[in-house]
């Protein structure tokens, strides 16, 4: 019985200083991943793949070792249980707060954004040629515009004659996510 009170004291505290520390490094801006286990090289992130909910972490089993300890402790030497009902509840316990931390690891990396801005209203906004957009049909210019207080570089055609660079134009229609229509403005 004391082995086994050791190694459940082994168990919580150890789990609980790493817990710490890892709580430390992610408020200093260390790794904020959830503590998933990636593949040799995989360092490939976006907040499509951020969003994937991971069941294996090492957040997890800090989560597992730590609660289940402690809760193991409590039901053994607190509430005087035999050890096999405080050991078992104790894991249970252990394993719902791990799925639980996991899961709500998750739900704040689905609250991640890359930035990139999709979808917006094109037509009326007005900008400045950036590369000279040739007539109608004969190819690509860009232009940069304002949106939501931020200047974007899109690829622009024109229906009429050229415009040439840092002339001030203004959209007419949006041709896709990443063209737009524009004719020159004064």
């Amino acid at each position: 019985m004391d082995t086994l009170i050791a190694v459940l004291y082994f168990f919580a505290i150890t789990s609980s200083v790493l817990f710490l520390i890892k709580l430390v490094l992610v408020m200093m801006g260390g790794s904020h991943d959830g503590g998933e286990f990636h593949d040799v090289g995989d360092t490939a992130h976006d907040a499509a793949g951020a969003a994937q909910f991971k069941f294996v972490s090492t957040q997890m089993l800090i989560s597992v070792f730590m609660f289940g300890g402690w809760c193991s402790l409590l039901f053994l030497e607190g509430l005087n249980w035999s050890p096999l009902p405080a050991i078992s509840l104790g894991i249970v316990i252990g394993l719902c707060m791990g799925l639980g931390m996991s899961y709500a690891m998750f739900s704040l990396r689905k609250l991640e954004s890359d930035g990139t801005i999709r979808d917006f209203k094109a037509e009326g906004l007005k900008g400045t040629c950036y590369l000279r957009v040739p007539e109608a049909g004969k190819g690509k210019g860009q232009v940069q515009v304002v949106v939501q207080n931020r200047t974007l570089t899109l690829d622009a055609i024109s229906d009429g004659p050229a415009i040439e660079s840092f002339k001030k134009v203004v959209v007419m229609s949006r041709v896709d996510n990443n063209t737009l229509r524009v004719c020159e403005t004064d």
